[in-house]
């Protein structure tokens, strides 16, 4: 794959969400396919989404109320969601200003997958995305106010400890808070 991430947005969540998101993902070493980075004058729009579709490993949608008023990011998603049906797990959904409600009006089927919402910040979606790019190596994962985890409190820790977290009964309890809110 010529990519580890294709981005996805509406135009008007450009500034705000997608251009810092990609900076961010190249800064820490990873290869991302963003319109303005890729794109050259006299390409064929339709045939670099595709093969950026293609060639990419995972395609963070960042879905917004601009992005559902938008053809384009829908096509592309639809381009995802092809792969997808084929057998590839390739969607990662970045809610940006929306919540759970509001995915489910606009598409039931995306509010079935777990999403990280931009209110988090850069830096805890890039150790949601690390954790699902390289599960083997440690991340950065800080836990706030659960006494039962507190030895793990804003620290870096192992992939066995995060399968200890993710097994506990308080984190599944808690996951749609934790995660996507």
């Amino acid at each position: 794959m010529k990519w580890d991430f294709f981005i996805s947005h509406a135009s008007e969540d450009k500034e705000e969400i997608a251009r810092p998101l990609a900076e961010f993902l190249i800064s820490k070493g990873y290869s991302v396919w963003y319109d303005e980075f890729t794109l050259l004058l006299g390409d064929s729009l339709r045939r670099k989404i595709e093969e950026g579709l293609k060639e990419s490993n995972y395609g963070i949608v960042i879905l917004s109320h601009n992005f559902f008023k938008k053809e384009w990011p829908q096509r592309e998603l639809d381009g995802l969601n092809s792969i997808e049906i084929a057998g590839k797990k390739k969607i990662i959904p970045l809610w940006h200003k929306l919540t759970y409600n509001d995915v489910i009006k606009y598409s039931p089927t995306l509010a079935d997958k777990i999403g990280v919402s931009s209110d988090k910040g850069l830096d805890f979606i890039y150790n949601q995305l690390k954790a699902l790019v390289s599960p083997n190596e440690t991340i950065e994962f800080e836990i706030k106010n659960n006494k039962d985890l507190k030895n793990y409190k804003s620290s870096t820790i192992t992939e066995n400890q995060v399968d200890n977290i993710f097994d506990s009964n308080i984190f599944k309890n808690n996951i749609i808070d934790n995660i996507i809110t």
